[in-house]
């Protein structure tokens, strides 16, 4: 009788933590949802909904790095947001410090670790002084995820953006940058951007079009540029950047 009784409890409880542990998932995956597509809205009321709504899962959440990556992801999303440069700095001051919690928890988080490379370099674009805090720990935390995921297309665009932007006297490369995006696009368009697990990131694809559709542009190759961002848009219809800036932005450009 007791061994019955406490064969009952065992399963009790493994059913009651199952359950627990698929609420989490679900919640996870809810979050991560509503902040990919807010990232897309280029709106920041949009995107500070998802951040709240990811803060809320971290409290109700075991996988908490998976979670932080989400609050970090809105951080970033609004600190490169234009109606929000007043608060740019706090954004992104929000971000790594979620980013670098995440890391904690997971130090193989690659995703994470590129999400924060790029965090700490717009930081480092502040002047000399910030370009010396946080220079260093950009491509630290760039390295770190390139060599956790090699063929992760996230972390080759922004591995990309950062080349892009990077003045070269500082190891900035506009030709390697775009080669950058062409192997995150090739990578995107087989499937790479997608996880087994349904609570971790998953974007990138429409993002990798876009980004290389900038440095088309910027190499005045015009008609790959305009064939990159229909893509971005064939990926995702409502793409805000693409479809009312970069889009129109060349057209105009090209009349």
């Amino acid at each position: 009788m007791r061994t019955h009784f406490a064969t009952l409890v065992f399963v009790l409880l493994a059913s009651t933590f199952s359950f627990a542990h698929a609420q989490s998932d679900d919640a996870l995956v809810q979050t991560k949802k509503a902040v990919q597509a807010a990232a897309l809205t280029s709106d920041a009321a949009t995107l500070k909904a998802a951040r709240d709504l990811a803060q809320s899962t971290l409290a109700q959440t075991s996988r908490k790095a998976i979670a932080l990556y989400y609050v970090g992801d809105a951080a970033y999303s609004l600190a490169v947001l234009p109606s929000e440069k007043a608060s740019s700095e706090q954004h992104a001051d929000a971000g790594i410090a979620a980013l670098e919690e995440a890391i904690k928890l997971e130090p193989t988080f690659a995703d994470a670790h590129a999400l924060l490379a790029s965090l700490y370099g717009r930081k480092a674009s502040g002047g000399m002084a910030a370009g010396m805090k946080y220079g260093g720990k950009s491509s630290s935390a760039m390295k770190r995820a390139i060599a956790l995921a090699p063929n992760n297309p996230r972390i080759l665009m922004l591995q990309g953006i950062s080349l892009f932007y990077t003045p070269a006297m500082w190891g900035g490369d506009k030709e390697k940058a775009l080669a950058n995006l062409q192997k995150a696009c090739e990578l995107a368009e087989s499937g790479a951007c997608a996880s087994t697990d349904e609570a971790l990131p998953d974007w990138g694809q429409a993002e990798a079009f876009a980004w290389k559709g900038v440095m088309f542009t910027d190499g005045e190759d015009l008609d790959n540029a305009k064939a990159a961002y229909e893509r971005a848009l064939q990926i995702a219809p409502n793409y805000a950047w693409v479809k009312f800036v970069l889009l129109p932005k060349l057209t105009a450009s090209a009349r």
